[in-house]
């Protein structure tokens, strides 16, 4: 049985994107959904809050990619991870690295999707993909 059929995946780095580079991809892609409800505006015209949390993220991924989430959101509230899509692709510090040595490559947008779902979470505040753009 492989670690991903255990669901015992962790982070065990964090990386550079250049360091990442030659590693398989487990999770990633592009975003720009997370906290806004497109159909909704506020007074000043931009999208309303949706008040998404991190099940709503989970929604939009495939099972199997779940321990991969999973893994980030543990690592990232444990350590008090706070990072921008900018960060994530341009920090010595900005990929997570898996304990089975894949990692998860993010656009900034993403990045932005994948933050403000843990965090949302974990303080129960409506955060949306851009809090955590750049």
């Amino acid at each position: 049985m492989n670690l991903e059929q255990q669901g015992k995946i962790t982070v065990v780095a964090w990386i550079s994107d250049a360091e990442a580079s030659d590693k398989k991809e487990a999770v990633g892609g592009m975003g720009g959904w997370f906290g806004y409800d497109e159909e909704k505006c506020d007074a000043d015209g931009r999208w309303a809050k949706a008040g998404h949390r991190w099940k709503d993220y989970l929604e939009d991924w495939k099972p199997e990619v779940h321990p991969y989430l999973e893994a980030i959101r543990q690592d990232v509230v444990a350590k008090g991870i706070r990072l921008t899509g900018e960060q994530h692709q341009n920090h010595s510090e900005g990929v997570p690295l898996f304990n089975d040595g894949k990692v998860a490559l993010f656009s900034f947008r993403g990045w932005g999707d994948l933050m403000a779902a843990i965090w949302s979470e974990a303080e129960n505040k409506d955060y949306g993909y851009m809090d955590f753009y750049m």
